[in-house]
């Protein structure tokens, strides 16, 4: 109920006669952050639909902030699946070109377009080599349209060049299983190579076999 009772609050405050015209700016602005963190708790339990039409009576028109709303409803449609919401409201976001290709992108890759979706991905690599979540996005594009070799190259050059994640050792180690019998030999590098790292602060030692798909051996 905390930030129920926060949006009371400014509520109250934007109302109040005394309240200068400065102050409720700054009052509608701590209204619509707690509107996009209770959206975030509807994320989190699950109610994605919810969290959906919750974003979408947030939306004013003060143009910088109406971005972040835009952007954040976009991706919460996408999680619940309609696609055609998801366009409509990135339509009303002018944010920067990254985040805007991205989310394209991604929209391509909901709508089970994957050539689509690949090209918009690489692109962005091209431009933006050092961008892991890029890396990873291009990696299952080109997954799904049957290009194992060059996912692994890319998966294989972001292990080395970022911190390690689950999402990107689980993919490369599917990668593995797609490319080779001797699959577990390689994750079996991989989780040597990552457990060695002396970066981040030794990020690879603490994951788990499962991680790395690796089965106890019997």
């Amino acid at each position: 109920m905390g930030y129920y009772e926060l949006a009371r609050e400014c509520r109250e405050n934007i109302v109040k006669a005394s309240t200068s015209e400065d102050e409720k700016k700054t009052w509608r602005a701590r209204l619509r952050d707690c509107g996009i963190r209770v959206a975030n708790v509807l994320v989190e339990m699950g109610d994605l639909e919810g969290a959906g039409r919750h974003l979408s009576t947030l939306s004013t028109d003060e143009g910088d902030v109406d971005k972040d709303i835009a952007i954040m409803e976009t991706l919460v449609w996408l999680r619940v699946g309609d696609i055609a919401a998801a366009r409509r409201c990135l339509s009303s976001a002018t944010s920067s070109t990254l985040t805007n290709a991205t989310l394209t992108a991604l929209l391509h890759l909901a709508d089970s377009d994957f050539e689509a979706a690949t090209t918009a991905f690489r692109a962005l690599y091209d431009e933006h080599p050092d961008d892991a979540m890029v890396a990873q996005n291009l990696a299952v594009c080109l997954v799904y349209t049957g290009r194992i070799s060059e996912a692994k190259t890319v998966l294989e050059t972001l292990v080395d060049q970022s911190a390690p994640f689950h999402s990107m050792v689980f993919n490369l180690s599917t990668v593995y299983e797609l490319c080779t019998e001797r699959n577990r030999d390689r994750k079996m590098s991989l989780a040597g190579k990552l457990a060695a790292r002396k970066d981040g602060g030794g990020m690879g030692w603490e994951m788990s076999a499962s991680e790395f798909k690796l089965a106890p051996v019997a």
